[in-house]
């Protein structure tokens, strides 16, 4: 793995404005993306916090031009508690994604099985309402091949996490509804279902794409399941706030 490329990235992310030249050839395959986003971790030094799980929707799928989801680090310095400003550069595209965040409550380790949902669900100690905040740093944005955008943290700019609530039954999660709010004005609304067909199927799915790389999920990490309304961008000054039905409301100022 180039190093050289893995600091150019994680300088890029440091920073938070969009890069001017791309710093070298594009990952061939998901495989090596997801070591050069590893790569890029290290070199950024930030302390993790757990996953983010882009492309759960069929919307965002489209927007991306993939056919399945693939994980991205979160970090605690671009982490924030719901009615906190976050940050933003000016070229930002400060995309906001009302997302439902799980917290592990214990640990669930690689191993030589799959998963299945109950097993996943039981590791969770809380449920929490979510904003996501996408940025693509490369030169092209959101019109590059997926394997820049692994690499790049999946997209992952922060985190704003609203207060926990207690975990639902299953069958639950995929009838929250969402609606979102930009200045008082809906621009967004949704349902669990969204993702994967729920919540719960996302987060099985991480436990098992990195049960299968040989990582475990940790307990204590925060697990963001992918945008279940309709994706939208903030403008320097916005206010956004996201309603969930049953799990409560997150708000975050730019």
């Amino acid at each position: 793995m180039n190093k050289t490329v893995a600091k150019s990235l994680a300088d890029g992310r440091r920073s938070g404005h969009k890069m001017k030249a791309y710093p070298g050839d594009a990952p061939e395959t998901k495989g090596q993306a997801l070591e050069l986003q590893q790569a890029v971790n290290i070199e950024l030094g930030w302390q993790p916090i757990g996953w983010k799980i882009a492309c759960t929707s069929r919307r965002a799928q489209e927007a991306l031009k993939t056919e399945g989801p693939f994980p991205g680090r979160l970090f605690a310095e671009r982490q924030f508690s719901s009615g906190q400003k976050v940050p933003t550069e000016a070229d930002n595209f400060r995309v906001t994604e009302p997302e439902i965040v799980f917290r592990m409550g214990r640990s669930l380790p690689p191993r030589g099985r799959p998963y299945d949902t109950d097993e996943a669900l039981a590791a969770v100690d809380a449920v929490h309402p979510g904003l996501e905040i996408v940025n693509p740093r490369l030169p092209k944005g959101f019109d590059d091949v997926v394997e820049w955008y692994i690499a790049d943290g999946a997209l992952n700019d922060a985190i704003v996490i609203g207060p926990p609530s207690r975990p639902l039954p299953r069958q639950d999660y995929a009838r929250i509804q969402a609606i979102a709010q930009r200045n008082g004005m809906v621009v967004g609304t949704g349902a669990g279902a969204n993702a994967l067909a729920g919540p719960e199927i996302v987060l099985t799915w991480l436990a098992n794409d990195l049960s299968a790389r040989g990582l475990p999920l940790e307990a204590g990490s925060i697990v963001t399941t992918g945008v279940i309304t309709e994706m939208f961008s903030a403008n320097a000054g916005d206010e956004i706030t996201a309603t969930f039905a049953g799990i409560g409301e997150v708000s975050a100022r730019f």
